[in-house]
């Protein structure tokens, strides 16, 4: 299985395009908690946070960027807009063998 996306603009960022084929992706990966981090001006708070909290931050997310460049983004692949805040979660590494590019730009 592979994450559908399409070309953001930017090298190594991509945007999801199918909010329930990420949740099946990550479903599959068989976490046990996953880590985030939230920018909150100039400090990062961070902790580990249930799939299902995640798989429900995903449902209201009104962006979801993937990123494909480990150095990218403190490590943390997955980042949601979610009513207006960032919110940074780690995945693990996503290479682009792990995509579906379903628009390119």
């Amino acid at each position: 299985m592979k994450i559908k996306v399409k070309e953001e603009g930017r090298k190594n960022i991509w945007e999801s395009t199918d909010k329930v084929n990420l949740k099946e992706w990550i479903k599959m990966k068989k976490f046990k908690t996953i880590h985030n981090f939230i920018p909150n001006g100039s400090m990062i708070l961070g902790a580990d946070y249930s799939v299902k909290s995640v798989l429900e931050d995903i449902d209201q997310a009104d962006r979801i960027g993937i990123f494909t460049d480990p150095t990218f983004n403190l490590g943390h692949s997955l980042a949601l807009i979610c009513r207006g805040k960032l919110k940074c979660y780690d995945l693990g590494e996503i290479t682009k063998e792990n995509l579906q590019i379903v628009n390119r730009l």
